[in-house]
């Protein structure tokens, strides 16, 4: 924002469209990390992981774009510095003639602006053109600019893999209680109560019938064959 607004020195002469886009990426990322925070302390949210993923994406996009674009600025800074120079208001041709002592782009008559160092009337005593101190100046920042959001995208990745890994661990945790109560309730649901055999000797003389002796019988079917190998029981019912 303040370079936009021109408070940070030699910031005039940066092409305004790069200065408004490095701004608004600055803001993506400020609310990147206000939301990365709120999905800290609300881990059981997937909607805000969910949207902090999708927020880190569309700011890894939008930097490498921002990245390539001030690269190819710099490349090509002494085909568009010319046009910027002629189109340039009298603010922005008098900072860069007073910044680096000189006079017009290409030469003294080249839109010069009069000030200290540039007299349209003097050509002899006047200061040498701003051709090239201005393209060295300008190619210098656009390589730092481009090398900062080039190395910048190495954290944005660390963040989308910190996100991705996030969702992924909620959705495995989530699949496992699922899993884990659907196990809980099939087992609820085969495991029957066993029927009680009454034995006969409880039940007193007048009470029995003909289901008493019925249970009755089949305990009599039961005849445990106890066999002892190495300290083990063995229990065959027939």
């Amino acid at each position: 924002m303040m370079s936009t607004q021109h408070k940070i020195q030699g910031s005039i002469l940066f092409p305004v469209n790069i200065l408004k886009m490095v701004n608004i990426l600055g803001l993506i990322i400020c609310f990147t990390a206000v939301i990365g925070l709120i999905g800290a302390f609300y881990q059981e949210r997937q909607p805000i992981h969910i949207l902090y993923t999708t927020i880190v994406i569309i700011a890894l996009i939008y930097q490498i774009s921002i990245a390539v674009i001030v690269y190819e600025q710099a490349a090509h800074t002494t085909q568009w510095l010319s046009q910027t120079w002629s189109e340039a208001t009298q603010e922005y041709r008098t900072f860069a003639e007073n910044k680096f002592s000189c006079c017009g782009y290409t030469h003294a008559y080249d839109h010069p602006v009069p000030t200290a160092t540039c007299q349209a009337d003097d050509i002899v005593n006047s200061a040498p053109p701003c051709y090239q101190p201005l393209t060295k100046f300008m190619q210098h920042n656009l390589r730092i600019i481009y090398i900062v959001l080039f190395a910048a995208i190495s954290i944005e990745i660390l963040a989308l893999c910190n996100a991705i890994t996030l969702l992924c661990a909620r959705y495995v945790g989530t699949m496992r209680n699922d899993t884990a109560a659907g196990t809980t309730s099939s087992r609820r649901r085969w495991i029957t109560k066993p029927t009680e055999i009454i034995p006969e000797e409880t039940i007193p003389m007048g009470f029995r019938d003909e289901s008493h002796t019925k249970k009755f019988d089949q305990t009599k079917m039961i005849d445990s064959v106890i066999s002892v190998n190495s300290d083990e029981r063995h229990y065959r019912q027939y």
